[in-house]
């Protein structure tokens, strides 16, 4: 494919800008549903995104037939009213080839009969338990493939695959139902040893849930676990750093200005896509510029944002690699890659021992927001005396961005980062990009839930 896109030479066109993109994505499913199996399907999909800027405009093109990919530039140019008479410009092309799939121990690698084998395990804890009724389990693959090159002379090309287990379920005994689910994402084969001991402990964590009584509406001390950190680190602070929110809008720009004090000293917020062993791995974005480690937040002052070419060159700030589009078919949005919270000096320990009545909030189904947020709760517990003690019934927590960071006070000693197989990211019509998220333990000293 890489060599496809280097005999085009791409930079002898006399347009200001040509990049091209082919991305190669599988999706591979496995289902059983109630018991039932539900089906199998494998979904691949193979194109190219082509655009040229000339003008002072962007044009756009997507292709499923590669070999048509020289023809459709050509459209793309006389739209631009650029000449396809090729120029004697010379570039020296930037090459990166990175191979991540090259090992058999992937999991995506095994065979059928040895995926559904694997499910059977994960089937046999959740059917044969008489509190369980509608289980679902699946297994999904998700493999992707992308080739890049621009008429700068950046050509790259790179691979990623991982591999998740879906088990959703609902317990109901008399009249009281819990509805709950696990998902478990892996890239190595040698992940699936831990299946049964992973999902049986999940069931009867699960069972815990059945009967707990709801909170009474408060504001008190949390503690969030991993999970529970990366969601409101995305959610609540991580789409507020994607530059293009605050193009044309200078209340934004100044409301975040960089350098100002945003956050309790102790937190620092990180996105970073150059890690191979989490789902928001993007060692070099849709427009060729590398991962690097950037500092949304560092020791509580506000100290970058999310960029793509056009938003640095338009708030005069640095590239960040962050341009990102879901498949083929899009134009690259300002998007993250792996946004987490570093670690801190506290124990978990260290961390509930203050709080004499809080909660401990361990898994979230989703969350939404901006500049105030919200998180849907599914697994929670009472904290008394500085010790865990009784599930409860907790159905969703809100706040805001600015007071929440600020009342962040004790920050864990160890970063756990949650990948994404199933579902993902979405923005502006851009659904799912398989970002991750993650961080420590956190402790929010004044925390809203009901």
């Amino acid at each position: 494919m890489l060599q496809k896109l280097k005999d085009l030479e791409i930079h002898r066109y006399a347009a200001d800008r040509i990049d091209i993109r082919i991305e190669e994505t599988t999706l591979y499913h496995i289902a059983f549903f109630q018991k039932q199996f539900h089906g199998y399907t494998e979904e691949t999909s193979v194109g190219a995104f082509i655009s040229v800027f000339a003008n002072g405009r962007w044009y756009y093109r997507a292709t499923t037939e590669i070999d048509a990919i020289e023809s459709e530039l050509h459209k793309l140019l006389q739209q631009a009213r650029v000449s396809i008479t090729k120029t004697d410009k010379k570039v020296e092309l930037k090459e990166t080839v990175i191979d991540n799939l090259n090992s058999d121990d992937f999991a995506y690698k095994l065979p059928r009969e040895k995926k559904i084998e694997h499910l059977s395990t994960v089937r046999e804890i959740v059917e044969n338990d008489s509190l369980v009724v509608n289980p679902y389990v699946l297994w999904m693959d998700r493999i992707k493939s992308k080739y890049y090159i621009n008429s700068n002379g950046v050509v790259y090309s790179y691979n990623k695959a991982f591999t998740g287990i879906l088990d959703s379920y609902s317990l109901k005994e008399n009249d009281d139902i819990f509805e709950t689910h696990l998902v478990y994402n892996f890239q190595k084969k040698s992940a699936l040893n831990k299946l049964k001991d992973k999902f049986t402990t999940d069931l009867t964590e699960a069972k815990l849930f059945l009967h707990a009584k709801a909170i009474e509406p408060c504001t008190c001390p949390v503690v969030l676990s991993p999970d529970a950190t990366g969601i409101f680190t995305h959610e609540s602070f991580g789409h507020k750093s994607e530059a293009d929110f605050m193009i044309g809008d200078p209340d934004m720009v100044a409301q975040w200005e960089i350098g100002k004090k945003v956050a309790n000293e102790i937190v620092s917020i990180i996105d970073c896509g150059d890690d191979p062993t989490v789902s928001g791995y993007f060692p070099i974005d849709d427009e060729g510029v590398p991962a690097k480690k950037n500092y949304l937040i560092k020791n509580g002052i506000l100290a970058g944002r999310l960029h793509s070419e056009e938003t640095a060159k338009m708030l005069n700030e640095s590239v960040t690699g962050n341009a990102q589009a879901i498949g083929f078919t899009y134009e690259p949005l300002v998007r993250m890659t792996s946004t987490y919270i570093d670690k801190g000096t506290s124990t978990f320990e260290e961390l509930i021992k203050p709080i004499e009545k809080g909660y401990f909030i361990k898994s979230v189904t989703h969350g939404s927001g901006f500049s105030t947020f919200t998180m849907a709760v599914n697994r929670a517990y009472k904290i008394e005396n500085g010790k865990i003690t009784n599930p409860v019934r907790m159905n969703v927590t809100t706040g805001t961005v600015f007071e929440t960071l600020h009342n962040i006070d004790g920050v864990g000693d160890t970063v756990e980062i949650i990948s994404q197989v199933f579902g993902g990211c979405g923005k502006m019509g851009q659904y799912p990009l398989t970002v991750s998220f993650g961080g420590p333990y956190i402790r929010i000293k004044s925390y809203n839930v009901s």
